[in-house]
């Protein structure tokens, strides 16, 4: 029921989401394995399900999904195949096939990249690459960073924009001014009907994660650094904060939490210094 519906959701927005698993999906590359040649077949798929890539099989003349990034087939049939022939492999000792179809995948560069966040204690985060879905995450504010640093190290892109969610006020400026570390463009996104309504017994990750789609579909206002006077609910908060990061070891003090608030610290280093 999950599945169905997160697909829905996202293909209303022109974007498709495969995988979904404990509240995350992941758009993965495939290989494809393109020929009518029985014996290449049975030789190159026995080395794919061996090494548990993702794949697909079709004949020369089916289309080729959108999600394939290397094509694997023969000399006699490699003319039938609409593809960029840099990302073509002709089918030849089988694991030494492979090793190019995977080595291709790693290769594989997008012109624009846009990490979408919808802030909050539990942040939905949306990567979209060139226009496609190809991974989502929830994670608290303290994980973000290390979360977005990962996706700038796995994913190879000529452009990078992150934008944030003008909603969760305390949220939002701790993970903007987290991230203005790491130097990549950062646009503050008005996210005003951005969270679906889903209904009674659906998980709120779900609501999340189209959230921070819709947030990475939308233009935003570049933002620095990001100021806040913290009140007093709010610096309580950041201290249940700590205490729950902490798994109830350590609750930081007032002086603390209020720089926590207002973006100067993370939570975690709040908590070495408390």
């Amino acid at each position: 029921m999950v599945d169905i519906l997160v697909h829905i959701l996202v293909t209303n927005f022109k974007y498709n989401l495969t995988d979904l698993y404990e509240g995350m999906a992941t758009r993965r590359r495939q290989i494809a394995l393109i020929t009518d040649d029985f014996l290449v077949n049975r030789s190159v798929l026995p080395e794919l399900k061996a090494r548990k890539l993702n794949f697909v099989t079709l004949s020369p003349k089916d289309p080729i999904p959108f999600s394939v990034r290397a094509v694997i087939t023969t000399e006699d049939e490699i003319d039938e195949i609409d593809f960029d022939i840099d990302k073509i492999i002709i089918a030849k000792k089988p694991s030494a096939t492979v090793d190019m179809a995977q080595l291709l995948l790693e290769r594989h560069k997008y012109e624009k990249i846009i990490i979408g966040i919808d802030p909050g204690k539990y942040s939905g985060i949306a990567v979209i690459g060139d226009g496609m879905v190809i991974s989502v995450h929830q994670a608290s504010v303290g994980r973000i960073e290390k979360i977005v640093r990962e996706i700038l190290s796995e994913k190879s892109a000529q452009n990078v924009v992150i934008r944030i969610g003008h909603g969760a006020r305390l949220a939002g400026t701790q993970i903007i001014n987290t991230l203005l570390k790491l130097e990549v463009p950062l646009e503050l996104v008005d996210e005003s009907f951005t969270t679906p309504d889903l209904g009674k017994g659906i998980r709120n990750q779900i609501s999340d994660i189209v959230a921070a789609i819709n947030i990475a579909n939308l233009d935003g206002v570049p933002i620095d650094k990001k100021q806040i006077e913290p009140s007093r609910k709010e610096i309580l908060l950041v201290q249940d904060w700590s205490r729950e990061r902490s798994n109830g070891r350590s609750t930081i003090s007032r002086r603390l939490a209020r720089r926590v608030a207002k973006g100067e610290l993370t939570i975690d280093e709040a908590i070495s210094l408390n």
